[in-house]
């Protein structure tokens, strides 16, 4: 866990003061093994800054993560110096203890202070913060509080009982500060639970002292006494400064430090394990989105804006719902790149195309076909015909190269390039918008289309619309949306099949009208209808005082609950059901 763990004091000299502190130095992953990223020059100068930052005693001392202790000491000699004894844990050139989990290659060091200068000051903050400002109710207790340029911080304060301290009592905190809030807020639970054991084991052991102190003699009465006295005040700032009394001291523990160390480690390792961030991957994107190279075939955006928006929102809309699409065409390089440049448009498992033929083929083997014009079709309720031709409207087009020239008179042929596509040929998005531009897309037979397209459609053109996207970007968002839609599509095939085996289990449940009981009450004159009434029901008086069962819950009632939680509405369900159909046979 990337945090520090501090114990502060308030001392009754000195105010706030940090005491001890537990943080963990971790050694950078091995990039050697990430040859692909651009990590050269950061690698350079970390194994640099290793070079000059040896380690004390690999064996035994601090074995990862960097720290120039020379710099650490020179700037902490100056702090802390006039502090008493109840201000400190250990001298503040160096560390007391190191723990070195070899495993995870992380160092956990307790010092007096945090062992960098930037640290040192947002725990200053948060001691002053604990000890001073902030209050929770009854005193004692966790407190959160806070914010993104001074770090996020968990205080736990409570009270240590001392027969020299005023009041009795010395006033300590614990905080746990880090960046992460959230892994903070969290982490909540957990961290007050481990926290609150340690703070009762100091409790504990610092009441055994104060009792054995206060059976001895009784020093409230000492006080009183005293407070009869002259020079009272003189007398109190003496004896305070005798008086003050170290954490060892106060819980007769030499080794509390120790146990501090180990809690605190234990702590942030723990708490680092507990909660962690992991990629839950399901399949791969590709398994149901086709890839397409942006760099080869026809843009969307060029298919789009050669078809006219009418016509291209026609097309697609049929597309999308399950319509057999024919695009027609003597050019066969150029029918297989529009028919192709469709594959982005339906998931993987819906894209069943037929390039080019030169004859109708059959129906139920294909929903986009690429079909020479001289070929007849069968007339179907649910086909969307279109014929690309040449502005002067024959079908007779150029064959296409690199090298051609796109103004040439159509009907030119060119030998070298015959039975080839335009992916085979190599060429690029430009040869094609500039060859669309002499083309004119008629539609020739069209069947009825819902009033209202699918919300994919809509997200579609919205993007093809938006300059800003470059081809390569569009393809991916448009990827992203086939894909979200995918998964709700899952979501409906998996709620359709729990829905067949309740119908079909109630269906067989059903009784015949012979073995019904007289007493039965029906609704019709024909159904029975048998209902055993729940607890909640009996227990629910109606508006007229008589208990009945609940309304039930029609199968229409289901179906807009299912569409609202996935996000559709009745106009998608055509794609849901299209989608659905295709996604069922893979």
């Amino acid at each position: 866990m990337n945090a520090i763990i501090s114990l502060c004091h308030f001392c009754e000299l000195h105010g706030p003061s940090v005491v001890f502190c537990t943080q963990a130095f971790r050694d950078l992953l091995d990039f050697d093994s990430f040859s692909d990223l651009d990590t050269c020059d950061l690698l350079d100068s970390r194994s640099v800054g290793n070079k000059e930052q040896p380690k004390v005693d690999e064996s035994q001392g601090w074995r990862y993560g960097q720290l120039n202790l020379d710099t650490h000491a020179s700037e902490k000699n100056s702090i802390g110096n006039e502090y008493c004894i109840a201000c400190r844990s250990f001298p503040h050139n160096k560390p007391g203890f190191i723990s070195n989990d070899d495993t995870a290659r992380v160092s956990y060091v307790s010092s007096q202070y945090p062992l960098q200068s930037e640290l040192y000051v947002l725990v200053r903050q948060g001691c002053i913060r604990s000890l001073s400002c902030e209050d929770c109710p009854g005193k004692e207790g966790p407190i959160y509080f806070g914010d993104e340029a001074r770090g996020h911080v968990l205080s736990y304060t409570f009270f240590l009982r001392d027969v020299q301290a005023r009041g009795f009592q010395r006033w300590y905190s614990i905080l746990i500060l880090m960046k992460d809030k959230m892994l903070l807020l969290n982490s909540w639970p957990f961290l007050v639970r481990h926290l609150r054991e340690t703070i009762s084991h100091l409790q504990e052991k610092a009441s055994k002292i104060y009792e054995n102190e206060e059976s001895k003699v009784s020093h409230r009465a000492l006080r009183s006494a005293a407070s009869m006295m002259d020079n009272t005040k003189k007398q109190r700032s003496q004896s305070a400064t005798r008086q003050a009394r170290s954490l060892p001291e106060l819980v007769g523990d030499e080794k509390v430090w120790q146990h501090l160390h180990t809690s605190g480690t234990w702590l942030l390792k723990a708490g680092g394990l507990r909660l962690q961030e992991r990629l839950v991957e399901g399949p791969q994107v590709h398994a149901y989105v086709s890839e397409v190279s942006p760099s080869e075939g026809i843009n969307i955006r060029d298919l789009s804006n050669a078809c006219s928006g009418p016509v291209f929102h026609r097309m697609v809309h049929h597309l999308l719902i399950g319509r057999k699409i024919i695009i027609r065409g003597t050019s066969e390089h150029l029918i297989t790149a529009i028919v192709q440049s469709l594959k982005p448009l339906v998931p993987k498992h819906c894209f069943r195309a037929i390039n080019f033929s030169e004859q109708y083929v059959t129906y139920d083997t294909w929903n986009i076909l690429g079909l020479h014009p001289s070929a007849g079709i069968l007339n179907r309720n649910d086909m969307f015909v279109i014929d690309v031709m040449w502005k002067d409207g024959s079908y007779d087009m150029p064959l296409l190269s690199n090298s051609q020239s796109l103004s040439t008179y159509p009907g030119a042929e060119d030998r070298n390039h015959m039975g080839k596509t335009g992916y085979e040929l190599g060429l690029s998005p430009a040869v094609y918008s500039n060859y669309l531009k002499n083309c004119m897309f008629k539609v020739t037979l069209e069947t009825f289309l819902p009033a209202r397209p699918p919300q994919v459609l809509n997200r579609i053109e919205s993007a093809i619309g938006n300059p800003t996207l470059t081809s390569v970007t569009l393809l991916m968002y448009i990827s992203t949306v086939i894909y979200e839609w995918t998964n709700k599509v899952k979501v409906w095939i998996h709620v359709q099949n729990k829905k067949k085996p309740l119908l079909t289990s109630s269906a067989e449940r059903v009784p015949s009208q012979a073995s019904i009981h007289p007493s039965v009450i029906f609704r019709s004159s024909s159904i029975p209808v048998l209902q055993i009434p729940s607890s909640s029901s009996l227990r629910t008086p109606s508006p007229h005082g008589i208990t009945g069962s609940p309304p039930e819950t029609t199968p229409q009632d289901e179906r807009h609950q299912l569409l609202a939680a996935i996000g559709c509405t009745e106009w998608d369900i055509p794609l849901l059901e299209f989608w659905a159909a295709y996604f069922t046979q893979t």
